[in-house]
């Protein structure tokens, strides 16, 4: 399907598809369980990123993009701990890392997307260092947390989220998404009796 141009299906992550998942846990469930499916979502997700053909063209293949992360960040926000393995193996923080990259030229360049992406990274990695308490439950992940600290750090994430720590995009919130992405990533200790930022218990 992603061979040939014309053979693209913009509808694959129709919001439909987005809303059967968004609204049903069993149709999520089994979408995280059938082999190679969050696998060809995150490959949907960084379809033809950077390429820029044609102004319909470019819109189509967002829509795509924009679908695929839209069920990613479903599934991700409700999922328990055996979702986040799948997603983790399924390369979550890395295309995520990957579709961030308009430092290197290559990239989305509109602000919302950058805010989402660095949204979705700071949640991830937040929830995986600390845990989750609320939707499904689960206790801290290290390990995965590790993983996908490798992810972005394989796919230059790390330049790329300091990149963006000076845009101001959003009314600041790229930035301060920035940080908060990069808080997560070094997995932030601070000791009790210290000042935290506002972010480091959520």
């Amino acid at each position: 399907i992603l061979v040939n141009d014309h053979n693209i299906i913009p509808h694959l992550t129709h919001p439909l598809i987005y809303n059967l998942i968004r609204n049903n846990d069993n149709i999520r469930k089994e979408v995280t369980n059938t082999p190679k499916a969050l696998h060809s979502l995150t490959t949907l997700y960084i379809y033809k990123i950077g390429t820029h053909l044609s102004y319909e063209n470019d819109q189509l293949t967002l829509a795509l993009r924009s679908g695929s992360r839209e069920c990613l960040f479903s599934i991700q926000y409700r999922g328990d701990a055996s979702t986040q393995s799948e997603l983790v193996n399924a390369n979550f923080t890395r295309v995520f890392a990957i579709a961030i990259g308009t430092a290197s030229g290559s990239g989305e360049e509109y602000d919302n997307e950058i805010y989402l992406k660095l949204n979705y990274i700071f949640w991830f990695i937040s929830n995986l260092n600390k845990g989750r308490y609320y939707n499904a439950i689960f206790p801290p992940q290290p390990l995965l947390a590790h993983r996908s600290d490798e992810q972005i750090e394989e796919e230059g994430g790390n330049e790329e989220i300091d990149s963006q720590l000076i845009n101001k995009g959003k009314n600041d919130d790229i930035k301060d998404y920035a940080n908060k992405a990069k808080g997560a990533i070094l997995n932030y200790f601070i000791e009790q009796g210290n000042q935290r930022p506002i972010w480091y218990n959520w």
